[in-house]
């Protein structure tokens, strides 16, 4: 048996490791076997005191330059960790002091931390954790892969401070060796059995690297940008919507993303996910869930040179079609409210084949929502009734749509062959136009009668959103009953001005929006309000050192892909 076996065996046979740890030991061993590294003497059980370590301390002080000399001292010291709470604490201290003195002690010095890690007693945990970022400082880059993996994995805490620790620990680690350790959080990304750890470790990359990059300097981290971008699309097989939508933003916070290739290639990813080249099950509320969620992502990178037509033509194509199927009236709304900012960006001279065909689809909703009059009723008499069911927030969606598309094909309406369909719609305009225009007065003066000087109340607040509605609706309506119609006129939509608005309120309130801030409760959490622990359980059996991160593996817990109706949020309300 070699000087290896002889220390792990007979550190195991005195007891001082825990059948939880055996593990991380024989990860130890194996991995000094194979990089030919020895692990020194065994430490001893020996029972050491406040005193004694102050002793072994002075002795490795005096020695200077050749404490690494005193092995045995600092043996002596890291069985200091198996003492009271004192002394544990003090000897993680010393540890490490004197850390880099002793290459072939790294190995069981970094266990006895590890050990402290978890302890019972969270002062001890939180002091440990603090010392491995040190330790860090003086690895290799063998050590300090099964440091971050360790780090890592303690993210599961549910101590509010000690997690506050762990991240500034990792966060010290990953600027010694950024891309080793971002392999050790991805690797436990794929891999943890723990969920916590999955999900806290995606927030703490999406919190801290855009702040790494940006400290660092714009361009001086190409390398590590194509790791993380390479990791993302790999991970992004198996997510649910709050992790993917927390992907898109540290993807989005990469520098190399701002360039109109890097957006393109963002929007690339996002049109992956959302399966365009899979035909659409009206039953498959999930699947149309995980479509609007990557639209919302997508919309914020389209531009002129970066266009949304293949979106728009999927939603003509396979969405509309089961449309009026569909019995939630807010699902609905969204999906017209993304499909109107799709078209923003909408280009017809790439479009498909099929762009008359799908101009027609989009047509037959919209006209769905325009009523004829009724040949039994003065127009009058049938205008108040339908203009209590005239849906205004679906007519603008679809008609600021039509508008856009109609654009690049005029004859749709304009032809000699197509004088029926320009007929029939200029009377539904016009019926339309009439009870558009009776709301806008109704709605101004309302607005008009309205105390001044008065806090605005929630139903004047609604109001003017209707306004924007109808005047948007009134817009269109006019450009479109020009003789050709026309397609001039442009707009504001309004949920859009909502969005405005709100965003300029968090400026004032210096708030900011940057992805640097997002919402990392989640991750800083474990409750900040003080609960009753009962007797501390140490996680025990949950860390693992096994570097693996080159050669993750898929979860194996099932299908994460998961998207609630609330994934979209409400972006204004209808009318």
């Amino acid at each position: 048996m070699n000087q290896t076996d002889s220390a792990i065996n007979t550190k195991i046979n005195n007891g001082t490791v825990t059948s939880s740890n055996t593990n991380r030991y024989m990860s130890s061993k194996n991995q000094a076997i194979k990089n030919d590294t020895a692990v020194s003497t065994p430490v001893t059980t020996t029972s050491t005191s406040i005193e004694d370590l102050y002793k072994y301390f002075g002795i490795l002080a005096d020695a200077k330059q050749q404490a690494g000399q005193h092995v045995e001292t600092y043996l002596s010291i890291i069985s200091g960790t198996k003492g009271g709470a004192k002394e544990k604490q003090l000897a993680s201290q010393f540890i490490t002091r004197f850390f880099k003195y002793f290459p072939k002690e790294m190995p069981i010095a970094i266990d006895a931390i590890f050990d402290l890690c978890e302890d019972e007693d969270v002062n001890i945990r939180k002091a440990a954790i603090k010392d491995l970022a040190v330790l860090s400082k003086e690895c290799d880059p063998e050590h300090l892969n099964r440091i971050a993996d360790i780090l890592t994995q303690l993210l599961q805490t549910d101590d509010h401070q000690e997690i506050l620790q762990v991240q500034s620990s990792l966060q010290s680690v990953f600027k010694l060796n950024p891309k080793s350790t971002l392999n050790e959080i991805f690797n436990q990304i794929n891999t943890a059995e723990v969920e916590e750890v999955r999900k806290r470790a995606i927030q703490f990359l999406v919190a801290k690297i855009p702040v790494f990059l940006r400290e660092s300097g714009e361009g001086s981290h190409k390398d590590l940008e194509d790791l993380i971008i390479k990791h993302v699309k790999h991970v992004l097989i198996d997510v649910d919507a709050e992790e993917f939508i927390l992907f898109i933003r540290l993807l989005t916070a990469l520098p190399s993303m701002s360039t109109l290739t890097g957006r393109q290639d963002l929007v690339n990813i996002i049109m992956a996910q959302s399966e365009l080249d899979k035909p659409f099950d009206e039953n498959d509320i999930e699947r149309l869930m995980i479509l609007l969620s990557c639209i919302q992502q997508a919309i914020p990178l389209f531009s002129k040179n970066v266009q949304s037509t293949k979106f728009v033509n999927y939603y003509l194509q396979n969405v509309f079609c089961i449309f009026t199927k569909l019995q939630d009236e807010n699902l609905k709304f969204e999906i017209l409210k993304s499909f109107a900012e799709l078209c923003v960006h909408y280009n017809g001279q790439v479009a498909s084949n099929n762009s008359i065909k799908n101009l027609q689809v989009l047509y037959e909703l919209m006209i769905e929502y325009l009523p004829k009059p009724s040949e039994h009723q003065s127009e009058e008499q049938q205008s108040e009734e339908d203009e209590l069911k005239f849906n205004f927030s679906y007519v603008e969606c679809l008609m600021y749509a039509f508008h856009v598309l109609g654009r690049y094909h005029p004859e749709f309406l304009a032809s000699e062959e197509n004088k029926d369909r320009l007929k029939d719609f200029r009377h539904r305009l016009q019926y339309f136009a009439k009870g558009t225009q009776n709301y806008i007065k109704e709605l101004r003066n309302s607005l008009s009668n309205s105390a001044i000087g008065i806090k605005e109340n929630e139903e004047n607040k609604i109001r003017r959103v209707a306004l924007k509605v109808t005047t948007n609706i009134d817009t269109l309506i006019k450009d479109l009953f020009h003789n050709p119609p026309s397609y001039k006129s442009a707009i504001n939509l309004s949920w859009k001005i909502i969005e405005k608005q709100i965003a300029e309120m968090a400026n004032a309130a210096k708030r900011s929006l940057s992805v640097s801030n997002v919402d990392t409760s989640e991750l800083n959490d474990g409750s900040r309000k003080k609960q009753e622990r009962g007797i501390y359980q140490p996680p025990t059996g949950k860390y693992s050192t096994n570097a693996t991160a080159l050669n993750p593996k898929p979860n194996g817990n099932g299908k994460r892909r998961t998207f609630s109706h609330g994934t979209t949020g409400q972006r204004g309300g209808r009318f």
